[in-house]
């Protein structure tokens, strides 16, 4: 059970859009507009910032974009690095704005892998693959390059049926409108799945994935509806997922009748207020057992089970190994 080390996890300054020549408006436009939200809803002060080799380019929409600043001569530790779609001419050669964009990806970019994070939308991920960086890492794009993608770079493990591929330091996404997937999946690894759900239901955005696509965290599950009353007893629960208040004083908490909740919750989520609970409820588990050394039994009483056996029972219930093997292997 290996689990990659998340480069900048615990930091996010400056975000750089990097942007092609004939640049995908919806590539550029979705993530900007989701990552900008963290400061319009005072969650971080983010410093956004669309870079290229061009100080004015075209679109391949033809929206004109001026005022683009030049691609960063220096990265800090925490910085996000966004290389946005475009319109690739695939038999001809890079022009030279692409071959700055690579170059720049391979002096500059690719040495502080670990410290920031690299991540594309669309096509973007073809400019990485021409600076070497998806070799021997698990990448996607638009469904329709996928093939491409590979034969250029047999050295890549690249992933059809992905919204996105997050391999640590290097985050990929599919094609167009998937870039707001990536923007949320980057929100909630650097502010946490409350957050995320905060800046998607602002935003009238859901939490998608594809059939091969891993599992969504459970804060992040069952999201794509639009009551905002089972949201906001999701929000109170997945803040506090231990909560032993008996489930009529929690749907007194929204001036409904227990009765009446259970309905609604399982027919806006397609699963049980009680079994959406007990996912949070090992979901901290699994966190508290990798993240220290405490005994099982202060495991399941802090994660709010009515002893180690109820607790045992949830787990055998979506794990194999037993607790104390898992953490081994954690």
């Amino acid at each position: 059970m290996q689990r990659r080390h998340l480069a900048g996890h615990n930091k996010m300054a400056r975000i750089f859009f990097v942007l092609p020549p004939q640049v995908h408006v919806l590539d550029l436009a979705g993530p900007l507009q989701i990552l900008s939200s963290l400061s319009e809803l005072r969650i971080a002060s983010i410093n956004l910032l669309c870079v290229g080799p061009l100080k004015e380019l075209t679109s391949f929409q033809g929206v004109t974009l001026s005022a683009v600043q030049p691609l960063p001569a220096h990265l800090a530790s925490g910085d996000v690095v966004i290389v946005v779609g475009s319109k690739l001419a695939f038999d001809e050669p890079l022009t030279p704005a692409q071959s700055q964009i690579v170059q720049w990806l391979q002096t500059v970019v690719k040495p502080r892998l670990g410290d920031i994070v690299l991540a594309s939308v669309c096509t973007g991920a073809f400019l990485l693959g021409a600076a070497g960086i998806l070799d021997q890492r698990s990448c996607t794009t638009h469904h329709d390059h996928l093939a491409r993608l590979q034969q250029r770079h047999p050295q890549a493990h690249v992933l059809s049926s992905r919204m996105l591929v997050d391999d640590g330091a290097l985050i990929t996404s599919a094609g167009v409108s998937a870039g707001i997937d990536l923007a949320l999946h980057l929100i909630a690894r650097y502010f946490g799945a409350a957050t995320a759900v905060r800046v998607a239901r602002e935003n009238v955005v859901q939490f998608r994935r594809m059939n091969r696509a891993p599992a969504l965290d459970v804060q992040l599950r069952y999201r794509d509806h639009n009551h905002p009353v089972v949201h906001a007893i999701q929000d109170f629960l997945t803040g506090q997922p231990a909560c032993a208040l008996p489930y009529d004083e929690l749907a007194s908490r929204f001036a409904l009748s227990y009765r009446h909740l259970a309905r609604l919750f399982r027919q806006e989520c397609g699963v049980t207020l009680k079994k959406y609970q007990q996912q949070l409820r090992l979901a901290l588990a699994r966190r508290l057992l990798e993240d220290g050394n405490a005994p099982i039994e202060r495991i399941a009483e802090h994660c709010g089970f009515a002893s180690v056996q109820a607790f045992r029972t949830a787990w055998r219930q979506e794990e194999v190994l037993p607790p104390s093997v898992w953490r081994a292997q954690a």
